[in-house]
């Protein structure tokens, strides 16, 4: 795993690949969810630029609101420290325009913060 986040939720993300042209990553990013008699495991690919992972590890570290999204709008994982919330939302559009999405809320505290934030600083940059 290049990122591995366990709580709340378990999100792992892995590098497919990468684009020095237009400074960005295809990522792999899969969510595992299992409380309460509930299970969910959520996969997708997504392009992300590299401006938008430097912005969201700035604002988690200012504990702004961060976001990290793709380039199309598909995933968005949103920290929002001061409303002690985190926010994930995955969307599929199919070759007919229907569309398939997956989102959920957790609560989240300065030690969860902490722990994603960690997770994202370790990731190897290359640019």
């Amino acid at each position: 795993m290049d990122i591995l986040i366990n709580n709340p939720i378990k999100i792992s993300i892995d590098t497919i690949e990468i684009d020095e042209h237009w400074p960005s990553l295809k990522l792999y990013i899969s969510i595992d969810i299992e409380k309460s008699g509930f299970e969910l495991k959520n996969v997708s690919e997504a392009w992300f630029e590299c401006h938008v992972f430097d912005s969201f590890i700035k604002d988690l570290q200012l504990s702004k609101f961060a976001v990290f999204k793709d380039m199309n709008d598909n995933f968005k994982l949103e920290i929002d420290i001061k409303k002690n919330k985190m926010c994930w939302i995955s969307l599929k559009k199919d070759i007919n325009e229907n569309i398939s999405k997956s989102e959920g809320y957790e609560r989240i505290d300065l030690d969860d913060r902490d722990n994603i934030l960690n997770a994202f600083i370790a990731y190897p940059k290359w640019w």
